[in-house]
Order: C-alpha cells, then sequence, then structure tokens
C-alpha cells in the first residue's frame, strides 16, 4: 500500500498536469477563437474551472461551442480529481489518528522489587504466569516491535529496544530489580549477562542456553544460574518413563493418582511471611505442610509454631485442587 506521502505526492502530480492540459487547451481555443491568449489567462481559467467556481473574467471565457464543451470536460476532470485524490489521503490520516487515540499506553515500567525479562517467546509466557502467581512486578525488553499488540492484548508492561544496551537496562531500572532473565539466543543472553552483572553485582541472572557447550558461557558471562530447555525436557520424559511419578521444574511431582506434592518458596510480599504454620492450615485449603527448608536446614513434619519466614520453602502435599487453594492464599496480594 502507497503511503500517506507518497499518495499526497501523486495526488499533486494529478493536479499538476490537469492544470498544465487546461492551459494548453485554453492556448488553442481562444487562439481559434481569434483572441491573443496569454499565460496568466490560461492559467486563472484553469484554476478557476478545476476548483469548480465558474467565475471566468469576460478575457477568460471560452464562447464557442468547442470551448463550452472543453470547460465541461474540465471541470468533470477537476472533480474526479479531487473527489477521488482527497478521500485517498485523509483517509490513511484519519484512520492513524483514530488508532493512536484509542491505542493503549504501555504499562508503568515497575519502580523497585521486579523481574526484568529480556526477550519474548512462548517459554516467557509460562514464566510470566509464574512470577504472576508470585505478586512479583515485571517487564520484558524485547526488540521486536511485532509483539507490541501481544503485550498490549495481555497487559505485560514492555520495553522496545535492545537488552545488551545499558542505557535499555537503565531504563528498566535495574538498579532497584531482583533479579534478570535472559531469554534470547545464547550469544546475546551472554552480552545481556555481562551488561547486567556491570550495572548491578549482586543481581540474580538467570539465563537460558539452547546448546550445551554455551552453558559454561553463560556462567562466565556473569549468570547465576543457567537453564537448558532441551535438558530439562529429556530428564522429564526420562522420568516420565522410568517412574510412576512426574518431577517438574516447579518442584512439583505426582504419585498415588491425584495426590501431588509441591515445594513453594515463600516471597518477600507473600501474606504468611511470620505466619506460624498451624494458622496457615487453619485456612483449611485442605493440603497439609509436610516440609520446610529455612537458613538453618529441612524440617521434617514441622511443628505448628514453626514461623514461615521470607525466602523459606515449603513442601506441601494434597490433591491439585487443594495445593491451588493453598497457592491463592500463600500469593495473595496484601
Amino acid at each position: 500500500m502507497v503511503k500517506l506521502k507518497g499518495r499526497l505526492i501523486i495526488f499533486l502530480i494529478a493536479i499538476f498536469l490537469v492544470v498544465i492540459v487546461g492551459m494548453i487547451g485554453f492556448y488553442i481555443i481562444k487562439a481559434n477563437e481569434d483572441e491573443p491568449p496569454n499565460a496568466v489567462d490560461a492559467f486563472s481559467w484553469s484554476i478557476i474551472t478545476l476548483s469548480t467556481l465558474g467565475s471566468y473574467s469576460s478575457d477568460t471565457t471560452l464562447n464557442t461551442s468547442i470551448g463550452k464543451l472543453f470547460t465541461s470536460c474540465m471541470v468533470i476532470l477537476g472533480v474526479s480529481v479531487f473527489f477521488i485524490g482527497t478521500p485517498l489521503i485523509i483517509a490513511p490520516w484519519l484512520e492513524k489518528k483514530v488508532s493512536m487515540a484509542f491505542k493503549s499506553k504501555p504499562l508503568p515500567i515497575p519502580e523497585n522489587g521486579h523481574v526484568i525479562i529480556c526477550g519474548y517467546n512462548e517459554i516467557i509466557d509460562e514464566t510470566i504466569d509464574a512470577i504472576k502467581l508470585h505478586n512479583i512486578p515485571y517487564v520484558v525488553i524485547e526488540k521486536n516491535k511485532s509483539f507490541i499488540s501481544a503485550f498490549d492484548k495481555n497487559h505485560i508492561p514492555y520495553m522496545i529496544g535492545d537488552p545488551t544496551n545499558d542505557d535499555v537496562l537503565q531504563k528498566a531500572r535495574i538498579e532497584h530489580a531482583i533479579a534478570l532473565i535472559a531469554a534470547m539466543d545464547d550469544e546475546t543472553n551472554s552480552f545481556i549477562c555481562l551488561s547486567a552483572r556491570k550495572l548491578k553485582n549482586d543481581l540474580r541472572i538467570i539465563a537460558i542456553a539452547d546448546k550445551i557447550g554455551n552453558v559454561k558461557v553463560s556462567y562466565a558471562a556473569g549468570a547465576n544460574r543457567v537453564i537448558t530447555p532441551k535438558i530439562l525436557a529429556g530428564t522429564l520424559l526420562g522420568r516420565r518413563a522410568c517412574h510412576e511419578y512426574v518431577v517438574g521444574d516447579s518442584g512439583k511431582f505426582t504419585m498415588f493418582g491425584d495426590i501431588e506434592v509441591r515445594q513453594y518458596e515463600i516471597s518477600s510480599n507473600s501474606p504468611v511471611v511470620g505466619m506460624p504454620i498451624r494458622e496457615l492450615e487453619e485456612l483449611k485449603s485442605g493440603a497439609i505442610i509436610i516440609g520446610l527448608l529455612k537458613e538453618d536446614g529441612l524440617h521434617l513434619d514441622p511443628q505448628p509454631d514453626n514461623i514461615l519466614d521470607e525466602g523459606s520453602t515449603v513442601l506441601i502435599i494434597g490433591t491439585d485442587r487443594q495445593l491451588d487453594s493453598l497457592q491463592k492464599i500463600m500469593e495473595r496480594k496484601i
């Protein structure tokens, strides 16, 4: 589709050609009427006829039958140019203005305590769902503008830019972030890790490596954890084939029909921080806490008075519905 600028140029060329044709016709017809024509009268007649004003002076009136027929043809041509050309120019401009007026504005970048996600793909879709469950703010940095519609549709806060660029990471407020996920190609992820580590030395950086040989490179670049989806998928397939239960990277495994065991890390903004296990179990989700991992070690069959601290990991058993219910309680916004 021809762009607006191109349409405008074509429209102006069409008007110019119509004016020239009108001037030439006026010259020829006036000469045959035994009246000496001049350029000013020809230009004036052509403009008046093209604009369909019809206010001719005595010097610019074509009185012969041929002259009147030519005038009528020029009026029709002028009307056609304006009535066809004008909408072709105005319509795209109006469409652009309307779309900009109704276009949703990007969500604001979190101020602090957020996760920066570099790159967007199917894996990151699942990652975002998990981050949302923990009520942790996040922002996605993506170079490809074609994802903007998906970000707006799914209400995902985003930035368009190169995450290997220090300025882009600083605009994402990396100095106040708690973690960064590098989810682009292996080479780009390495540069992201280098830039992020340089800007914030204590930042937790998780990188995705497509090739096993690049795992060490990502660690050397500054990643705290490197995940290889292919190895992870292969491991899960092997466990499914060899055992009666399935273990996921999320800390979940299923056994005995619909009974599951899951583990959850208690985030800083969880409403259960500082709460005794007894109070959590009194909420009647039906799930049972069978383990508690704290800084001093793992406590199996923890006591009801044990306190749930920030960063602690709880091991919970129950049905899928019971576990989901307890998870919502633990991750509910305060």
